[in-house]
Formats: C-alpha cells, structure tokens, sequence
C-alpha cells in the first residue's frame, strides 16, 4: 500500500512552525510495517493544494493531508477537496452530529452560524474528532482513499490511530502491513568510524538479511534492517545479534528496539523500582520535558529543579556560595552540589544535574562555549565529570541534555 502526506500551511513553509505530523506518522507507520512512500508541503493556496492531490493520486492508494479544514478564511483545503473530487459542497446531517458532540464537549454551544464544519464535499465521509473540533474528512474511489485530517499534531495523530486506519481496515485495506524492522540503536561513535573503522564488514553482513540503512543524529546513528525474509522476527533478530562483524560495536549500543532514550530509561527505572529526579542549569528544564512528554511518567520521574542563576542554584539546591565563587557555576563541583540538593529536595533515587555553557558567548580559554559539568548521585554514589562538544546554542543544549540521560541509562543498567 502506497500512502503519502500532504502537509499544508503556510506557517509550515515560512518556518515559522516547525511540522510535528511527518516527525510521528512516518516513525509509526514504520512500527506498523507500513511506510511513508511520498511527502508533499504546500502554501494554503488552492492551486498549489489541488496540483498536490492531482500528483498523490496518480501515485499512492492513500493520501492523507494534515492542516486547513478549520474555521478561518484561509482554510480552503474543503473546498479544493471538493473541486478535486467534483463535488459540490453540501450540508451534511452526520457532519453537524459529530460537531455538535465536539463542542458540547468543551461546554460551547454551536449554531450553524458558528461555523461551516457541518457542510462537506458530496459523498465524503464526516469522522470523529476525539480531541478537536473539525471533523475530518474522507473518500473512497477506484480503490483509495483520500484523508483529510486537522494539522494541530495532537488531533492529527489521534485521528489516524483511531480513526482513519481502522476505516481503512473497514474498507479492505491492508493496514497490517508485511514488512518488519530489526533497529540498532548505538550512542556516542560517529557513522563513519563505524562503517570505516569498527566495522567495515558490518554493513554487508546486515544486506543478508534485508535492506540497510543508515540514520545519523545529534547522539549517535540507528541502524535499520528492513528484513525480506517472512520468518520468525525474534530468530532473525538472534542470528543479527551473533553476527562477528558487530562485536565491536557492541559497547556502543543501548538498545536493539525502537523506544526514545526516555521512554527506555523510564522503562529501566521502573523495572528497577527507583525513582528519578534532575537539576538542570544549562539545559533549562530540556531533560524534564523529555521524561514528561511520556504518558505515565510520573510513577518514576519526580521532577527537576531549573535553577538557571547563581541564587536559584543556592536557595533551591543549597549550593554553597563558597564553591560558586571558587569554582564558578560551570563545575564539576556546582554540578554535585546541584546534584545532592535535588536528591534531597525529591528523595530520588537517582539524580543527575547540568551546568554548562551553550553559546554563543559566556565562553573563555579555561571554559570554552560546549563545555558541561555534569554529577550524577545514588546511593553510595556520587560521580561528576566534564564533557566537551560542538554545535549551536540549541543542539549543545541537546547534546548536554542527552549525554547526561545516556549517562543515567548506564547507572541504570548496572543496578
């Protein structure tokens, strides 16, 4: 099954916003075993939206467009679907439904002077909205179908998980999908050092089983093998794991599985029974918003001090002003001390600090723009050190933060 994304806005193309429904489909049709065969991005121009449409349906079995079907004037993706499938735009009873649930939901009433969410294309299909207003849009011809979601990435994503697959499903379509992924994870050791000098073999031995790829990013590479072979995934995984030409990158990996480091490290900890808490300075709460983002992460993660100033870092954490004036904030022995006082503000287990500096000034010649002083505190455990990297304000940011959540993960794995 061809699919593709069309992805409309403005705010999009201007970079204003930054596009979050390719970040979550593409990874989740991957679970699947499905893929994301073509993306589109277009202004909110019906001419730009409709030569779109034309090229996707020509292509793919399942187009699906994220953004412009809510109740401003420049949200004219309805009636270029309409134009598109020739049809006139009609009142339709199971639309008004579904919007008058939605907004009796919120507690707002609707009147058909409210809005037009109740008028859609002829023969189109109105769906639930489980978290939104607008209710989405779908058509079924020759065999495809055509998909309009909203682009706010929430509504977005319930909308295909929970709605447009399993009518997709309902309409034939075979959504479960007969690809499947074997995926290591590896931390701290660039992609051409491994293809070039760990493992220079690595990479045909992998072709046996399917085809590879290569996915760099700011802390490590993923390696992805696409397996041709329908037979049992957990024997396959097996013979990949024994290969001879990956021993020399096992020490770089940390997980032969698809989980996000935090979900992983949250998945570690509560096998393990700890809790776990942080202190960031440098990383401006970075590492919190990561561990909060999870659903359910509060029976591990207690929370993070954000003390970004000399005097948070004091009253907050207790850090002593003695050793800011002698060490400065940027420090081995900060970062412990901010450690230590967040281990007893929270009562955590594990706890893990940041203080670094991100750029693009505040550096000199004994403490360069990238350095991070990081301290990581148990139990009969207190362990500091300093790291050094490269790269912008925001992607140090992430380096720090990471390098200190992939340093925990190791604490976690010796437990």
């Amino acid at each position: 099954m061809t699919i593709e994304l069309v992805i409309i806005g403005d705010e999009i193309l201007s970079g204003r916003t930054v596009d979050a429904n390719l970040a979550w489909f593409a990874p989740w049709l991957t679970k699947r075993g499905l893929q994301l065969d073509y993306v589109t991005i277009v202004h909110d121009s019906k001419k730009d939206i409709l030569t779109a449409l034309e090229t996707a349906w020509q292509r793919s079995d399942v187009v699906i467009t994220s953004g412009g079907i809510g109740p401003t004037l420049d949200d004219v993706t309805k009636s270029v679907l309409a134009e598109f499938a020739q049809k006139k735009i009609v009142v339709n009873q199971s639309a008004q439904k579904i919007v008058e649930n939605n907004y009796a939901r919120i507690n707002r009433p609707w009147t058909q002077e409210t809005n037009s969410y109740h008028m859609i294309p002829e023969d189109f299909i109105a769906t639930d909205n489980p978290t939104g207003l607008a209710p989405g849009l779908v058509w079924f011809e020759n065999g495809k179908a055509l998909m309009a979601a909203p682009g706010v990435p929430r509504e977005f994503a319930i909308m295909v998980e929970q709605v447009f697959f399993p009518l997709l499903a309902q309409n034939d379509f075979s959504i479960a999908g007969d690809g499947a992924q074997i995926a290591i994870r590896t931390y701290g050791v660039p992609e051409e050092k491994i293809f070039g000098e760990l493992t220079p073999m690595l990479w045909q031995e992998l072709e046996r089983f399917g085809k590879v790829s290569s996915l760099p990013h700011v802390t490590g590479v993923d390696i992805i093998i696409s397996l041709t072979e329908k037979r049992n995934l957990e024997e396959l995984c097996e013979q990949v794991k024994n290969l001879h030409a990956l021993v020399p990158l096992k020490p770089h990996i940390w997980q032969w599985g698809t989980l996000s480091l935090e979900e992983y490290i949250l998945q570690k900890a509560r096998a393990l029974g700890v809790k776990i808490a942080c202190a960031e300075s440098c990383t401006g709460g970075l590492v919190a918003s990561r561990f909060t983002d999870i659903a359910g992460s509060s029976d591990v993660f207690l929370g993070s001090a954000v003390t970004y100033a000399n005097a948070a870092k004091e009253k907050i954490l207790s850090v002593k002003s003695s050793t800011l004036e002698k060490f400065g904030a940027v420090s081995e022995a900060v970062a412990l001390e901010m450690a230590i006082g967040a281990k007893e503000i929270y009562n955590a287990d594990f706890t893990v600090s940041f203080s670094g500096i991100a750029g693009p000034t505040g550096g000199s010649v004994e403490k360069p723009v990238g350095l991070v002083c990081q301290a990581l505190v148990a139990k009969d455990l207190k362990l500091s050190r300093s790291l050094q990297f490269k790269g912008d304000r925001l992607k140090l940011k992430e380096r720090f933060a990471m390098s200190g959540m992939f340093w925990l993960l190791e604490q976690l794995i010796r437990k």
